[in-house]
């Protein structure tokens, strides 16, 4: 995977982690949601610019955004990242919270 990709899978992952939309965070960083899109897809690559606004916007340094350890398999290494991902996305655990109700017959 090159760092076009790799990149831009990092700012949706953070993204999602902050509960953000793509629209909500292009507005943020003063970009198209369409142009947000287009790096997290890995299709364009950022300016220093806009890697300055989203690393505030995310509210993180700019080495979070190169910290690609967990792309390579696409599966979540531990449980604590999996209740970090469910507390900072609270319609998410909502979801899950019924599929386990539901599933206790």
């Amino acid at each position: 995977m090159n760092i076009k990709k790799q990149l831009g899978n990092r700012i949706r992952e953070i993204r999602i982690n902050c509960s953000l939309t793509q629209e909500a965070l292009a507005e943020k960083v003063n970009l198209s949601a369409k142009s947000l899109s287009q790096i997290e897809l890995g299709n364009n690559f950022v300016s220093a610019e806009t890697l300055e606004n989203l690393c505030k916007a995310l509210n993180i340094n700019p080495k979070a955004l190169f910290e690609f350890e967990n792309q390579d398999t696409g599966k979540l290494d531990s449980i604590d990242e999996i209740i970090k991902r469910l507390e900072n996305n609270p319609a998410l655990l909502k979801i899950i919270y019924k599929i386990v109700i539901a599933l206790d017959y």
